[in-house]
């Protein structure tokens, strides 16, 4: 479970992340990757370098970053989200770019700047069926990919083939495919902020039931088709003021509307899902801002405070304590 968001700020600045929702940690922390950093890849054993900078949260095995999400100094950002109908290929293919998708986040910000220039080496991606240890299992995801320009897409690869969708709505969830969402929005086309006006059913006059009677019939619940027309909502009605951070301020208000608790979700397996972190990544400034569960206040580091010519990544701590600002 995940929910991913794009935003406008009042500024035309660009701002990208995600809600992260799992029954566990994974190891996170912030990471830096500088431009001459290199990496193994473990389909063709081969080093291979990264062209930009890249911030994001990321879970690090043998010096290698598996990205959650990350944006580049270009301003291309990529969000990798649960799937369960991905579906890899066992063997690779000459001609091909071979991967395995928990690269992916890192071979596109490491190498692409806008979506127009990867949009045509798309078509070359094979992600093959190669865990990155014994004891690490294969990740089910689709991704969403977005830039300065405020344009999106979606790629999702299943039985069916490898898929890109253009991302309108700037939003995206869970199963079922990101078509299907975009389709199911439709019943949801009379949804309005505005208070609703009052109406005669036969000689009985009908007024609202209070404030906020516009929105009824979103629907309330965590499931993924559910979360999608929410945050789809949300991100519509949105009004951006001349404040300063307004941007980062609404944007985790709206993940805040999709976040679940502790005791709202339970996994079949009897755990408890819970949103671990939220994260917002402004684009234009390279900035990395996260909140997790247990720790409200906002996070932050600026990629272009760290040497982006090293070769070394900079992991940050993961901070899960809340942080209380006392006034007496």
């Amino acid at each position: 479970m995940c929910t991913a968001l794009s935003l406008l700020t009042f500024d035309k600045e660009h701002l990208f992340g995600r809600n992260m929702d799992l029954e566990y940690t994974f190891g996170q922390r912030p990471v830096v990757v500088p431009r001459k950093f290199e990496y193994v890849d473990k389909v063709s054993g081969e080093n291979k370098k990264v062209k930009y900078a890249i911030i994001g949260m990321a879970s690090v095995m043998d010096n290698h970053p598996l990205f959650a999400e990350a944006i580049n100094e270009a301003g291309l950002g990529c969000a990798g989200l649960n799937f369960p109908d991905a579906y890899w290929e066992e063997e690779t293919k000459d001609g091909m770019e071979n991967m395995p998708p928990y690269d992916l986040i890192l071979w596109i910000t490491g190498n692409f700047a806008t979506l127009d220039e990867l949009r045509p080496y798309l078509d070359k991606i094979n992600l093959v069926a190669r865990p990155f240890a014994e004891n690490v299992g294969l990740p089910t995801l689709h991704w969403m990919v977005t830039d300065k320009t405020g344009k999106a897409i979606v790629i999702e690869k299943t039985k069916e083939g490898f898929k890109v969708y253009e991302n309108k709505v700037g939003v995206m969830t869970n199963a079922p495919s990101f078509d299907w969402h975009t389709t199911n929005l439709r019943q949801y086309m009379n949804a309005t902020p505005v208070q609703p006006t009052s109406a005669n059913w036969s000689d009985l006059e009908l007024t609202p039931l209070g404030s906020a009677t516009g929105g009824i019939g979103l629907p309330g619940d965590f499931s993924s088709p559910s979360r999608f027309v929410r945050v789809a909502f949300l991100r519509a009605q949105i009004l951006m003021e001349d404040i300063k951070d307004d941007g980062i301020v609404e944007f985790f208000h709206i993940l805040n509307n999709v976040a679940m608790v502790k005791g709202s979700v339970i996994t079949k397996d009897g755990k408890d899902e819970i949103t671990q972190y939220s994260s917002c990544m402004n684009l234009e400034k390279g900035l990395y801002y996260y909140k997790s569960y247990n720790n409200n206040q906002v996070n932050m580091v600026d990629m272009h405070k760290e040497d982006l010519d090293s070769s070394e990544m900079k992991i940050f701590p993961y901070n899960d304590i809340q942080v209380v600002n006392t006034l007496n």
